[in-house]
């Protein structure tokens, strides 16, 4: 079923999983992008490289898939009912709606995903070591491992969007007993790591001269501002929770 923003074209225990057209975008430039590095590994395949590199691509699907079909999965464990589950140009998002969140829960939920990529890597290089693939099929095993591994590590950093940020804003929460104040600091943390990773490619950048991969950059400096956008708005709707809250402390203390 298509739609103005994408397309649906499964359904995961119940669960729609839409596909947005930047998601087709991505996958096209993975095969261009990586189809010339298979070729020069194995050249005897010719074209066949762009079949693998669209293979890269699918791995990457199949990665994001398994994170959020861990998020709604662990979810419903709390009686979380799952909406969606979208792939989109930053990698994937699950909606679902939350009854009677606490830190705890919130945390178990977020943190599913990562451990479920890291869980992949794991059997992945274990099966690796020892079935000991060669040729494409070895490459493949590998690209799957290391995919999960970045898509698990990265999501762990702390802050949001990140699953990472959960934990700054369970911890908090937990704390304060305020889940407005968890999502500020999660926000800031947030834009925290971004200046991290600014630091990190711009070092990268001096350090490799000439030499500086510009595709990298370029990538680097998208997922910045996904990153950014999304602490900002984190940032947005705690301010917004905050401000609402301090205004019914005020009317419940004035009708006291």
């Amino acid at each position: 079923m298509a739609s103005r923003s994408g397309i649906t074209l499964a359904r995961i225990a119940g669960t729609p999983i839409r596909f947005q057209y930047s998601w087709f975008l991505v996958t096209a430039a993975i095969v261009v992008l990586f189809g010339p590095q298979v070729s020069r590994i194995f050249p005897e395949i010719g074209l066949g490289a762009y079949a693998v590199a669209l293979g890269y691509a699918l791995l990457l699907m199949l990665s994001v898939l398994a994170h959020e079909l861990a998020h709604a999965l662990s979810a419903r464990v709390f009686g979380w009912p799952s909406t969606e589950i979208e792939l989109n140009l930053w990698g994937g998002h699950t909606q679902f709606v939350a009854h009677d969140a606490t830190p705890g829960k919130s945390l178990a939920v977020s943190l599913a995903g990562p451990a479920a990529n890291l869980v992949i890597a794991g059997v992945g290089w274990a099966l690796i070591q020892a079935l000991e693939p060669t040729a494409v099929v070895g490459l493949l095993a590998e690209v799957t491992v290391l995919v999960n591994l970045l898509v698990g590590l990265f999501n762990l950093l702390p802050g949001n969007p990140l699953d990472g940020g959960r934990l700054v804003e369970s911890v908090v929460w937990q704390i304060t007993g305020d889940q407005g104040r968890g999502m500020l600091a999660a926000g800031w943390a947030g834009r925290a790591v971004v200046g991290l990773l600014v630091g990190f490619v711009m070092w990268q950048v001096f350090l490799a001269g000439p030499q500086t991969n510009l595709v990298l950059v370029v990538v680097a400096t998208m997922i910045c501002f996904f990153l950014w956008q999304g602490a900002g708005e984190s940032i947005r709707i705690a301010r917004a929770r905050l401000r609402r809250s301090a205004e019914e402390g005020i009317s419940d203390r004035l009708r006291g």
